[in-house]
């Protein structure tokens, strides 16, 4: 006997009930398709209550839990989605990224090896597959799992970027950084001071000034949006920025406070480009090392343009073991004594340093460092 409309599966068996359910669903996959998070919540929830049995709307409730950074909650409910079923590949994905944010990698890996029985070799499930094994420190069986994803996908950028550093220490794969950030230019500013509570910037240019109120010529390296040199208004006489991704360079030109602004490697950009030959008197780096890795060559560039006393000020995240490690975050965390032993070996003395929380990620705080140094 075919089931009547009421009774189909997951919706409650009362007809009211099932009627709300569906008008539920309606409207919380239109504000989901939005992106309208805050309005989506209270439908979540009460989509679930009124459908508890109704596997769509824990996976709709889990996503939304996810986006406004309820973790626990997306994580309860991507596990219902899946008990309930059927298990696909995408609701083991979810649930397996929902683990991975909380910290639970190895539950995270155990789920997506179950996913990936279901969609073999797919780089959707590779990916995080491959973070969440570099999380527990496997960075072999990572590297793997990040190669399975290029021997069918050679163009994945991110892929491509986690193989490189992985097998040549601190090295990124660059067409992946400008890539991101060419697409992040348009939503940088909002997303980053916003939900990422980003406020690297500001505490860079408090720290520069305390050593010394004004500067005449500055150079800001990674310069994005221009988001440095807007902190430092007024306290630089003349300041030039570089980026690797050319749409953040036309953003920070819409500011109007760059005297020179180039799109490229920076250290290829001060080699071979005369408006950046210097000298400067202070060059900051706010959240730049974390997408190069090894930075030798570019303090070596630095330290040749510093004027006689000059200042070079930057932000790391903190690796509490390895000179550089690569992070699942797909950014590149440094040890304090690499940033000492590197700041000797060009003659930068430390003036001053602070513990920071560079952002926010999964509404988790990622430690790191700032630094200020000297040239002697």
């Amino acid at each position: 006997m075919a089931r009547t409309r009421g009774t189909e599966k997951g919706f409650p068996q009362n007809p009211v009930l099932a009627l709300r359910a569906r008008e539920l669903l309606s409207d919380l996959r239109q504000l989901v398709a939005a992106e309208q998070w805050r309005d989506a919540a209270p439908k979540s929830a009460a989509l679930v209550q009124t459908a508890p049995d109704l596997a769509e709307a824990h996976d709709l409730m889990g996503t939304v839990a996810m986006r406004t950074g309820a973790l626990p909650i997306a994580e309860s409910c991507f596990e219902r989605a899946v008990a309930i079923g059927p298990a696909t590949g995408t609701r083991l994905l979810n649930w397996g990224k929902a683990l991975q944010a909380l910290g639970e990698a190895a539950a995270a890996e155990k789920v997506l090896h179950r996913a990936l029985l279901i969609r073999p070799d797919d780089p959707a499930l590779l990916g995080p597959l491959g973070d969440a094994q570099l999380s527990q420190g496997r960075e072999e069986e990572a590297l793997r799992s990040f190669r399975r994803i290029l021997k069918k996908h050679p163009d994945d950028a991110y892929a491509a970027h986690m193989v490189s550093a992985l097998t040549q220490s601190g090295t990124p794969d660059k067409t992946y950084v400008t890539r991101l950030f060419d697409d992040y230019a348009d939503i940088f500013d909002a997303h980053l001071t916003g939900a990422l509570n980003y406020r690297v910037p500001e505490a860079l240019a408090a720290m520069v000034q305390r050593q010394r109120p004004s500067f005449g010529t500055a150079l800001d390296i990674g310069c994005g949006t221009g988001l440095v040199a807007a902190a430092l208004q007024g306290a630089t006489q003349q300041i030039d920025g570089v980026d690797i991704a050319p749409n953040m360079i036309e953003k920070a030109r819409s500011r109007a406070l760059y005297r020179h602004l180039a799109a490229g490697d920076a250290t290829e950009v001060m080699a071979t480009d005369p408006a950046f030959a210097g000298p400067y008197d202070l060059v900051l780096a706010a959240d730049v090392f974390i997408y190069i890795g090894a930075i030798e060559e570019l303090f070596a560039a630095i330290t040749t343009r510093l004027t006689p006393g000059g200042i070079l000020a930057f932000s790391i995240e903190t690796s509490g073991g390895k000179d550089i490690e690569i992070r699942a975050s797909g950014r590149f965390a440094h040890a304090p004594h690499y940033i000492e032993r590197l700041s000797a070996s060009h003659g930068l003395a430390l003036l001053e340093t602070a513990d920071h929380v560079i952002r926010l990620e999964n509404n988790q705080p990622i430690s790191g460092a700032l630094y200020v140094l000297g040239r002697q």
